[in-house]
Formats: C-alpha cells, sequence, structure tokens
C-alpha cells in the first residue's frame, strides 16, 4: 500500500508536465530516456496541449489506490489532489524547458521504481536508494519554486514554521508569523506536498517530504533544522505578541461578571484575538526552550521586553480568555530555567507568583486581572510596582499589604480530610483529592490554583495523572471514575460508572492509554482511556490499590483480603497465585522503577517488598510504623521507600536493606492518608486527615521552609476601625456596618475583617450588602466587586475604584490612555 500511496504521489507531479495521451509515452520510455533531446522535444510538445482536467487525474489515480485500504479516506485524499491540479497547472507555465526536464526525469525515476514495486511485492527500493531518488526530485521541486526572487527565504521559513508548530497554522497565521505574504506563492510552488486542510490549515502531506527536510545529507542546501526552526517560531510568537495585545483585548464591557457568564464570548474572541496571537500566547514557551544556543540571547532580550508591564497583564486577558491560564503556569517556569539572564529569570518568576497567587480573578474575570489582582499584589513585585503606576484608579490596601510573595511553603492547607496527594509528571504541580473535589496546587508557592473540580457526588479516593499531564482520572465512592483536563479543569466526557461498587483506586498507564481501578466489588477493571471499554478479573476481596508496573505490561494490585495479585496488562490473566504473607488487608502497592519489586503496605502496620518475577517475599517485614500503614511509594531511583500510616507519621526505608532511615517525619496532627515522590526525588508529598498536605526534603526528611511570618505589613486591625455606628446587617456569615465614610466586613465564623475606607465614586455599589465567598470573592447580589486573597486581611481605600461598567478607566490619569 505505501508503494502504491508513492505511486500515486508520482503520478500527480507527472501530471505537471503531460497531457494524458503522453502517459502512453512514459510507459514506452521507461526503459530508455537516453535521447534527451528528443525527449524534451516531444515533451515540450505536447505541453502545449495539455488539457488533462480535474476528472481524469482523478480516474488516473484512483487505478493505483488499494481501495480496501483503510489508513486513509482516499476518496478524499483524491479529491484534494485534483483540486490542488489547476494550482499546480498555473505553476508549471513559469518554468523554462530546462527545468520542466529536470523534474521530469527525477518524477520519472522514481515513477518506475513505484510501478515495479507495485506490480511485484517482492521488489523493494533500499532505504539509500529511495533517499537518493526522492531527494532528486524535492531538491529540484525547491530549486523551482525558489526562483523568484527573495522567494527562497520565503518558502524556507514558512516550511520551518510548518515544522515546529504545535498544531496547523493557516497561511495567514504563518504569514502574520513571518511578517510575510506568501500564500499564493506557497501553495503554488509546493502545491504538491503542501495541502491545505479543512479550516485553511497549512500541512505536509507528504511524510516523506517531511523526511527529507530533516535529513542534513540528503537534503543539502534544503536542510531544515529543527532547532533553529523553534528559535524563529519563538521570536515570532514574541513579535506577534508585543505587536498584537492590548488592552482590553475582547472588549469586556463590565467587571461584574465572570467571563463564563458573557453571552458571547466565544466571538469576542474569534473577533479580537488572532489565530496567530492565540498560537503565540499559548505556545511561545515551548519553542523558546527548544531554541539554539545561539538564539539565546536575543530570545532572552525579547522576553525580557515582554515581561515589562503592561505586556504581561495583557497577555493574561488572552490566556484568561482561552482558558489556559494553568497551562501558562509550568511555562513560565520553563521559561525561567531557560534563562541564563538574573534580572530577565527574576521578571518571569515574579509574573508566575503574580499568576499563581491571583489564579482565581485572572482565570475567571478579565476586568479583575487590574481591579483585583494589581491593589493586593506583594509590594516588592516588579510587576506591581509597574502596574500600580500604569492603572492607577482602582483599591488601594492601607493596612494588612502584602510585603512580598511567600515561598517555599511547607504545608498546604485545604479545608477536608486529604484522601490522596500526587505529583503531576513534571513536579510542579500536586493533585490532591478531598470529600467530593479535586484540588491542584503549584509546588513553589503552595497556593491552590483556582476552584476544586467537581463532579463527584460522594468522595473522592484516589487520583493519577496521565505520563503527559495533560489529563486526571479520579474515582469515588459514587461508583465513578472521571476525567479530567488538567489545563482547563474541565470533566471530559461522561463519568465511567462502576455498577453499584465504590471505586476505591485509579491508575494511568505509562503509555497513557489505559485506566485500571479497583473497587469493592473485588475487581480490577481495565479501560482504554480513549474508547473506555472494560474487561473484569476478581479478587476474594475490596480491592484498595492498583498500579501499573513501568512497562505497562503488568498490574498489581492490593485487595482487603491480604494479598497482592499480579496481572497480564493485555490479557486481563492473573499471573501466577496471589502474594501472601500480610495478616490484614493490603492498602497500598508501588512498583519499583526497574519493574522488578513491589512495595506493600498493610494494616498489619508493615511493608513488604516482593520478587515480581517469582512472587516470592523479598526479607523480613519492614516494622515501624505503630499502626496501619496506608501508602507506601518507591523513591524514582529505586533506593528509597515512602511510608505513610495513620500513626501520623511518614517512615524511610531502605530499599535493598529495608532499614529504616533516620527518624519518622513528624508534624502532621491526624492520620497520613497518602505518600508521594516528586519525579526528581528530592521531594515527598505527603496527605492528612488534618486537611493539609506537607512538603519534605526527601534527602533529609526536614520540612522545606516555613513560610516567612512577617509577610503582610500588618494583619491586626485597631478595635476603633471596627466600631460600627449603624446597626449591623448579617450577610452569608458576614457582618457589614456602614458610616459616611467606612464600610466594615467581618466574618463571623473566622473573625476575618475587611475595612473599606470612603466610598466608591461614579456608579453605586451597596457594599453594605456586601458578603465574602469561600473562594476570595466580594459579592453584592450576583455581582462579582473584587477579589482579596482568602488568607488577608486588610483595610481598603475604594476613592479611586473604578468597576462595573467604569472598569476600563482603570488605566487613566488625567485623560491618558491605557499604556503601550
Amino acid at each position: 500500500m505505501l508503494e502504491k500511496a508513492r505511486h500515486a504521489k508520482v503520478l500527480l507531479h507527472l501530471a505537471l508536465f503531460l497531457s494524458y495521451e503522453a502517459v502512453d509515452l512514459v510507459t514506452s520510455l521507461n526503459e530508455s530516456i537516453e535521447d534527451e533531446s528528443k525527449l524534451e522535444e516531444r515533451v515540450i510538445t505536447k505541453w502545449t496541449n495539455f488539457t488533462l482536467t480535474i476528472d481524469s487525474l482523478y480516474e488516473l489515480i484512483n487505478g493505483w489506490v488499494d481501495s480496501d485500504s483503510t489508513s486513509l479516506d482516499w476518496d478524499e485524499e483524491i479529491k484534494r489532489a485534483s483540486e490542488l491540479f489547476s494550482d499546480m497547472y498555473n505553476q508549471a507555465d513559469s518554468m523554462d524547458s530546462s527545468d520542466k526536464m529536470d523534474l521530469f526525469k527525477a518524477a520519472v525515476e522514481l515513477d518506475q521504481s513505484a510501478q515495479k514495486s507495485a506490480a511485484d511485492p517482492s521488489i523493494r527500493m533500499s532505504p539509500m536508494e529511495s533517499n537518493i531518488k526522492d531527494s532528486n526530485f524535492y531538491s529540484t521541486l525547491l530549486k523551482n519554486a525558489s526562483q523568484p526572487s527573495g522567494a527562497r527565504e520565503i518558502i524556507m521559513q514558512t516550511l520551518q514554521i510548518i515544522l515546529v508548530a504545535e498544531h496547523p497554522l493557516t497561511i495567514g497565521s504563518i504569514d502574520a508569523l513571518l511578517g510575510t505574504k506568501n500564500e499564493e506563492l506557497l501553495v503554488s510552488a509546493l502545491s504538491g506536498v503542501i495541502g491545505i486542510a479543512a479550516g485553511g490549515t497549512i500541512t505536509i502531506i507528504d511524510p516523506i517530504f517531511r523526511d527529507f527536510l530533516h535529513d542534513k545529507e540528503t537534503a543539502g542546501s534544503f536542510y531544515i533544522d529543527e532547532v533553529q526552526s523553534h528559535s524563529l517560531m519563538a521570536r515570532s510568537c514574541f513579535i506577534v505578541m508585543m505587536e498584537e495585545l492590548t488592552f482590553n483585548i475582547c472588549r469586556i464591557d463590565s467587571s461584574f461578571v465572570r467571563n463564563n457568564e458573557i453571552p458571547d464570548m466565544n466571538k469576542r474572541i474569534s473577533s479580537f484575538i488572532s489565530s496567530q496571537l492565540q498560537y503565540a500566547a499559548i505556545h511561545w514557551h515551548k519553542h523558546l526552550i527548544q531554541s539554539g544556543e545561539e538564539s539565546r540571547k536575543s530570545l532572552s532580550d525579547l522576553l525580557g521586553q515582554f515581561s515589562r508591564s503592561p505586556y504581561p497583564l495583557y497577555w493574561m486577558e488572552v490566556i484568561s480568555a482561552l482558558g489556559k491560564v494553568r497551562g501558562s503556569l509550568c511555562g513560565l517556569q520553563d521559561a525561567r530555567d531557560w534563562l541564563l539572564d538574573a534580572q530577565t529569570k527574576e521578571r518571569v518568576e515574579d509574573i508566575h507568583r503574580f499568576i499563581v497567587w491571583f489564579y482565581t480573578p485572572i482565570s475567571e474575570s478579565i476586568p479583575h486581572i487590574y481591579i483585583s489582582s494589581i491593589p493586593f499584589g506583594a509590594r516588592d513585585s516588579i510587576l506591581v510596582q509597574e502596574s500600580i503606576e500604569a492603572f492607577p484608579r482602582t483599591l488601594s490596601v492601607t493596612q494588612g499589604y502584602l510585603k512580598q510573595w511567600k515561598t517555599h511553603p511547607n504545608i498546604l492547607k485545604g479545608s477536608r480530610p486529604i484522601s490522596a496527594a500526587v505529583f503531576s509528571p513534571n513536579g510542579r504541580q500536586i493533585a490532591s483529592c478531598s470529600d467530593r473535589t479535586i484540588q491542584l496546587w503549584d509546588v513553589e508557592t503552595g497556593q491552590a490554583l483556582g476552584e476544586p473540580l467537581r463532579g463527584h457526588r460522594n468522595r473522592v479516593t484516589s487520583v493519577s495523572f496521565s505520563p503527559d499531564g495533560h489529563r486526571i482520572a479520579s474515582s469515588s465512592h459514587d461508583h465513578t471514575i472521571r476525567l479530567w483536563d488538567a489545563e482547563t479543569g474541565q470533566a471530559l466526557g461522561e463519568p465511567l460508572r462502576s455498577r453499584r461498587n465504590r471505586v476505591t483506586s485509579v491508575s494511568f498507564s505509562p503509555d497513557g492509554r489505559r485506566i485500571a481501578s479497583g473497587s469493592d466489588d473485588y475487581r480490577i477493571r481495565l479501560r482504554d482511556a480513549e474508547i473506555l471499554g472494560e474487561l473484569l478479573r476478581d479478587h476474594e476481596d475490596r480491592v484498595n490499590s492498583v498500579s501499573f508496573s513501568p512497562d505497562g505490561r503488568q498490574i498489581a494490585s492490593g485487595s482487603h483480603d491480604d494479598t497482592i495479585q499480579l496481572w497480564d496488562a493485555e490479557t486481563g490473566q492473573a499471573l501466577g497465585e496471589p502474594l501472601r504473607g500480610h495478616r490484614n488487608q493490603v492498602t497500598s502497592i508501588s512498583f519499583s522503577p526497574d519493574g522488578r519489586r513491589v512495595a506493600s503496605g498493610s494494616h498489619d502496620k508493615t511493608l513488604r517488598l516482593w520478587d515480581v518475577e517469582t512472587g516470592r517475599a523479598l526479607g523480613e517485614p519492614l516494622r515501624g510504623h505503630t499502626s496501619w500503614v496506608t501508602s507506601v511509594s518507591f523513591s524514582p531511583d529505586g533506593r528509597r521507600i515512602a511510608s505513610g500510616s495513620i500513626d501520623k507519621t511518614i517512615r524511610l526505608w531502605n530499599a535493598e536493606t529495608g532499614q529504616e532511615l533516620g527518624e519518622p517525619l513528624r508534624g502532621h496532627t491526624s492520620w497520613v492518608t497518602s505518600v508521594s515522590f516528586s519525579p526528581d526525588g528530592r521531594q515527598i508529598a505527603s496527605g492528612s486527615y488534618d486537611e493539609t498536605i506537607r512538603l519534605w526534603y526527601a534527602e533529609t526528611g526536614q520540612a522545606l521552609g516555613e513560610r516567612p511570618p512577617d509577610d503582610h505589613q500588618s494583619s491586626s486591625l485597631s478595635s476603633n476601625e471596627l466600631q460600627t455606628s449603624h446597626s449591623a446587617i448579617a450577610r452569608s456569615g458576614w457582618k457589614s456596618s456602614s458610616n459616611s465614610e467606612t464600610i466594615k466586613l467581618m466574618d463571623q465564623k473566622t473573625g476575618r475583617r475587611l475595612v473599606y475606607w470612603r466610598r466608591v465614586p461614579g456608579e453605586a455599589l451597596r457594599l453594605e450588602d456586601a458578603r465574602l465567598e469561600n473562594n476570595g470573592w466580594v459579592m453584592e447580589g450576583n455581582r462579582l466587586l473584587h477579589w482579596v486573597p482568602p488568607s488577608m486581611e486588610c483595610s481598603i481605600d475604594i476613592a479611586q475604584f473604578r468597576c462595573g461598567s467604569q472598569w476600563k478607566e482603570v488605566h487613566e490619569v488625567e485623560g491618558r490612555g491605557p499604556p503601550t
């Protein structure tokens, strides 16, 4: 089929030079083309009668296609080839006779081999022979396409963009990224190898051509270096962003609403955010970190320019509108780690911390990037300092403000007991489950990333990241498994139901294609992560834990029946007898990185190690915990094992000797339910029923640095500030009171206080009826007034505050427009 497809491609190229009648001529000349002058004369003569129609080309190519093939929609491919024919016909007129002859001979030579292979499957070109024949054809094609003045550079840069783009782009977007106008040139010159897909995106339709461009030896002067291509794309992304980003890019009318409450938000995005700007805003960092060393200085300078206010704020508008805020955080960390320039590195880190700290307002409502984030930012933040000056007409925190960003916390504080906590594959985020929700956290700052993921109707028992970090699987006592988009937090498809039994554990396979789960019905289920089919196998009691081996070929399960069972992940068959040795239920299992051992934890207060090949226990049980072991985890290098227990401690063990390493890790005030190593093995995350996740240095067992005690200028408000002159009105647990100059809110449950000074000018607000939501939003009815960090207690001057329909005035100072 591959050779027939190759032949169909060659016939398409030959159509440049041959009329329908000339096909017979090619057949007769296949054995010899020594008389080139005669052949050229006859070909050029035939060219004057070039009358091959789209329908005849369709019929000609269709004869070489295996109609039974399911690898491609050949009807669609052939129709596309037919549509390309007219463009090819027009381009051929620009060639002189010698150019036509070169391309013709290369095509005929390749066509001869393709015909022989199609007729006799035993005949195949060697890789070297195939490369030489293809390279002759493609080199001639590119040489002819590059003849117009300046065409070569445009075409090669366009091919660079096409080759490294994260997804296909339209020719208009490519033009905008490169600052060129090449639509007619590109499509007509390379229409045999470049195709226009649905939606107008440009793709390389010939995979052999793609390989040719990446092969330095065969491509010669047409070789495209992937690293240099990423440098070009990164530079293009920065230029597009700095040219097209602007204040209030989506023309948002009011700050009182969330992005998803704007009825025509999708229309605004398509109308006001170009496709090239969308691409650049989402993907710039991916190209930056893959760029070449020779471009590091110039790209670092561009990033330095981009990191200066207001560009970061305008960029936040775009990623907020596109729902890509969470994904941008890892991108900023990647960019920071790539940078060598200390000043730019500091700026990028500052932007990252700004987004993490104000993730909720930034991701939920574009106007609140300005009116809710800038005022509460750390006073030593470079971005905040620049932005307060540029956008002055907003809130002003006069007491209780943040002096500096909080860094390296050792405690991530939730609001419910933690059932499980796992690191993302890149180690920069943690997913935890509590009660009925899943929460994502930024590891460096300890801040929760947005709202919890909601959808389960009962306790969530387990979470697992897909290997690429793009998806999260969760299991629950509501009898379901759910899949989530790790970037947007949106549920993916319908829940996977487990009849009427609680699902206790879930795990992605190493290739991300399958999901294993265990449940109360004594069974392990295997599901394809795409088509969601299932296989059922039995334990003798509830399954507590499931885990794939590193190569994805086996699954281990731990059960309430005190055993571990190994399974063939392909067939679903049990591998040997259950592994017996624990004297109580097995709660947790973990494969070693080499897949040769399994560690298990049990309610018998011990850990055990098992040889996967023989099924035998390795040595004596690991003893030390004084109560049930709830979780075990191998370190990425396989040298250590971490375990958590109902006894409120985490213990570290030598994986070879079984000896305990140092003293137990203490700090939790309730059961430890989960332990997990970071991918680099340097940290351990532990989840607990005390509603916290704690972070520890894996090598020393020490807790990561405590948060600085003096992060706020002041967190105490004087009693005078809380005196009320009017009777208090209770609103959703808050008290509010007012007089001519102040409005005060107090959380009656926690005692947290906010004091607003002076009246809001312009649009009337009923702050007396304001309430504070758990997620930090200060609401008046259904209107978003502003957001305040949940841990902050402060005094706020609202004299210059612009909100509602007036929020766009946030930048105005004596008639000055938004910064550029």
